[in-house]
């Protein structure tokens, strides 16, 4: 075990995780209670847990080769209730710790694919500091207000993170969007929420937006280095209505962002970038949007567990600063799908990326340029990723959903061969 890491260890060990609910119990924990020491550690306030994340990728089509890659990650979380350590009506603090391994199937197998078949590659190998933030429950639990270091991902667009493509898991606007910077990457920042009624939340969180954060050399750096460029505001609306006496939830989200942006299509002078090759118009700002929904729609008389959930949503980025103007996910989860398998799930997700129309135009005009006969960049317009897993519950601790990709049009590209992706996504609870 590396400095970083061992580092990790002991500081997880002196926080140490979002697991206290009443109802509290270590049986999802690979290692148990410990002989009742753990059970007696959230008595006391103190939470912790280790994840472990390893993904596996197989390219049986397109891109340049057939080739298979791993990434995974160390997650230590820890948290502490301090009204029960130090008396703090309603006060926690959090601490997350990651650690990233392993290579990029995109860029090693050549898909040219938009976003990865492995979401838990990103930001480099290293340990970093995902989450280090005060929260404080307000108005008789009806608010909580969050400060510290946060990434800009889990408060704002919270989408599960059970696919293994990235498409389909957790904050996508943050994956489309120029300095935009999600997990595990943290900046400093706050969120507030208030529950307005039973069904319906508002929340508002800013965050700050310094590029330097995403440096290696920055990984375990609790101040903040020089690169501030400022700041992304998110203001979301939540609804989470019961249809037929089912659970839903629903957002809308806006956003803008005051950070440096390189513009897609215009240069310094205001013309055409493709036409001149210089140096792109700085841009001040970028806004966008976000719709998200997920919707309970079935549940069987005679298993409880056996339910069937619909999901749908849409990001609109900036299109003066975005290389992909909008994309859209939608799909399904079946808990339990058969009666010897009570929590096994089933998830299946289709979705689509499109290539702002200035960015295809600006390579358009890169093409005229070329000498006779030269062969140019192909013009993107919209990839089409797909994924079906069906999760398997080892243990309550273990979790393997084995995987099959299909990406139609490469990179936007009509030309490129499909691709398909044959993956395992392993979560391990420690």
């Amino acid at each position: 075990m590396n400095k970083k890491m061992t580092l990790a260890a002991v500081l997880t060990l002196l926080g140490a995780t979002q697991v206290q609910a009443d109802d509290y119990t270590p049986d999802g924990f690979l290692l148990g209670d410990w002989g009742g020491a753990r059970h007696q550690l959230h008595d006391q306030g103190v939470d912790f847990l280790v994840t472990y994340v390893n993904e596996l990728a197989y390219n049986t089509q397109g891109g340049d080769k057939q080739k298979g890659t791993y990434a995974d990650q160390i997650m230590l979380d820890g948290n502490l209730d301090l009204q029960k350590i130090l008396g703090w009506n309603g006060a926690q603090l959090h601490l997350t710790l990651t650690n990233r391994n392993g290579e990029n199937l995109n860029t090693e197998a050549g898909l040219g694919t938009v976003l990865n078949p492995q979401e838990i590659y990103g930001y480099g190998s290293v340990t970093r500091i995902a989450q280090f933030y005060y929260q404080q429950s307000l108005f008789d639990g009806k608010a909580t207000l969050k400060l510290g270091r946060l990434p800009m991902s889990g408060d704002v667009f919270p989408f599960s993170c059970k696919f293994e493509n990235l498409t389909f898991c957790g904050t996508v606007p943050g994956y489309i969007t120029p300095n935009w910077y999600t997990w595990p990457v943290s900046q400093w920042g706050g969120v507030f929420n208030v529950n307005v009624t039973d069904e319906v939340s508002l929340q508002a969180a800013i965050y700050q937006v310094n590029p330097r954060f995403t440096e290696n050399a920055q990984g375990l750096n609790f101040g903040s280095p020089k690169g501030t460029t400022g700041y992304l505001g998110v203001l979301e609306a939540g609804w989470t209505p019961k249809v037929g006496g089912m659970p839903g939830s629903y957002r809308l989200g806006v956003w803008h962002n005051t950070g440096e942006f390189d513009d897609v299509y215009r240069d310094s002078a205001g013309q055409p970038i493709g036409l001149t090759g210089a140096t792109a118009e700085r841009d001040d700002s970028a806004s966008g949007y976000y719709l998200m929904g997920q919707q309970q729609v079935w549940q069987d008389p005679g298993a409880t567990a056996r339910k069937l959930s619909l999901f749908a949503n849409y990001i609109q980025s900036d299109r003066d600063v975005s290389y992909v103007e909008h994309s859209w996910q939608a799909g399904l989860f079946l808990s339990s799908p058969f009666a010897s398998r009570p929590n096994d799930e089933i998830g299946l997700a289709i979705g689509g990326l499109t290539v702002n129309d200035r960015s295809a135009e600006r390579i358009r005009q890169s093409n005229s340029l070329l000498p006779v006969g030269a062969t140019g960049q192909p013009i993107p317009q919209s990839e089409y990723p797909a994924e079906l897993y069906y999760g398997i519950a080892v243990t309550p601790a273990i979790t393997v959903r084995p995987n099959v990709q299909y990406v139609k049009s490469p990179g936007g590209v009509s030309g490129n061969t499909d691709v398909v992706v044959l993956g395992v996504k392993t979560v391990v609870s420690f």
